[in-house]
This record gives structure tokens, C-alpha cells and sequence, in this order.
């Protein structure tokens, strides 16, 4: 669908007066691009020899960053097709495994940080920034698609009783990535 297409084509699309693509794919490619970056920090990490104790845990995370990319540009799609189809609950599932996933790679980026390439720690603070984003758009999308369900099943409440306390995590994940750069809001 839209993952092996043009970025212009979806960019357009995304723009146009069309039910699909909408916030929820945008969610999972923001996290793809987060992965792509946390990939990108490893590789330029990987063979310098100021970094080579960290050779092997980096190519563990390089590996890990890529199968996410892989994954969340097909959540893109996923997204997409959820919502055309008008299925409220695989609508719910996809962006409660953007959140999840998302987690899981700001803990990689937290490493990213702090074993990875100094000179690119903006560009993994940025992924991290992305990966935050990319839960909380995923984290919104869940609770409006619970609104359109009529409140969801009890599965559904465990999926958001799950995350809440996630959302602090990744903010102070965040947080604490942002002070490796020098920054703070």
C-alpha cells in the first residue's frame, strides 16, 4: 500500500479530503523514522575504536532498531487498512503496538545515547523524541477509537491499563536522552 510507494504519494494523500492515511499511520512512521535513526547513530558507531566495547551490545541494538523500522512500516499500513475497513479493534490493536513498540525502542535509544557515536546524539535524541511522539499519538488514538466502540472490552481496558503508566516512563526517558545533548524545555 502506502510503504512502497513515493513518500510524496502518501504525504499527498495524507493531505487530501480522504478518510486514509491518517494520525494513526503518521504515528508509525514517526516510530520507523525514530528506528531508522537509532540504526543510522549504530552504524556510525560501529568499527570506531573509542566505541569498540560496545561493539557487540551496538550491533545487538542495530539489529533490533531494524526489524522495529521493519515492523512499524508495516503498522503503517495496518493503520490504514484498520481504519477503511471500519474495524474498531484491530483500530485499537495497531496503535496499542505502536505504543508498545515504541517503548521498547526508547530503551534502545537510551543506550544509543549512551554508548553510541557522540556526534550524532542529536539525531538519536531525535529519534527519541520521535518515539515519545509516536506513543502518544498512538496512546490518543487508542482512547479516541474506545470513544467510537462504546468503551471496548475488557481486553481493551487492559491494553490502556497497561500503558498509562508507560506514558511517565517515556517522558522521563525522553527527559533524561534530552540532557545528553544540553537541552532541556
Amino acid at each position: 500500500m502506502y510503504i512502497n510507494q513515493p513518500i510524496k504519494k502518501y504525504l499527498s494523500d495524507l493531505a487530501a479530503r480522504i478518510p486514509t492515511p491518517g494520525g494513526g499511520s503518521v504515528a508509525a512512521l514517526c516510530a520507523a523514522l525514530a528506528s531508522s535513526l537509532a540504526a543510522m547513530t549504530c552504524r556510525f558507531t560501529l568499527g570506531k575504536e573509542e566505541y569498540k566495547k560496545f561493539e557487540t551490545r551496538l550491533t545487538k541494538i542495530l539489529n533490533q532498531s531494524l526489524y522495529f523500522e521493519k515492523r512499524f512500516a508495516s503498522l503503517v499500513d495496518e493503520d490504514v487498512r484498520a481504519y477503511a475497513s471500519g474495524d474498531l479493534d484491530r483500530a485499537i490493536q495497531v496503535p496499542a503496538e505502536v505504543c508498545s513498540l515504541s517503548y521498547d525502542l526508547m530503551k534502545l535509544i537510551e543506550e544509543v545515547i549512551e554508548k553510541g557515536n557522540k556526534r550524532l546524539v542529536s539525531d538519536a535524541a531525535l529519534a527519541a523524541i520521535l518515539a515519545e511522539s509516536s506513543f502518544i499519538a498512538g496512546y490518543l488514538y487508542i482512547q479516541a477509537n474506545l470513544k467510537l466502540s462504546k468503551g471496548g472490552t475488557k481486553r481493551h481496558e487492559l491494553i490502556v491499563k497497561k500503558l498509562r503508566p508507560l506514558k511517565k516512563k517515556m517522558r522521563a526517558m525522553r527527559k533524561k536522552i534530552e540532557g545528553y545533548v544540553g537541552y532541556s524545555a
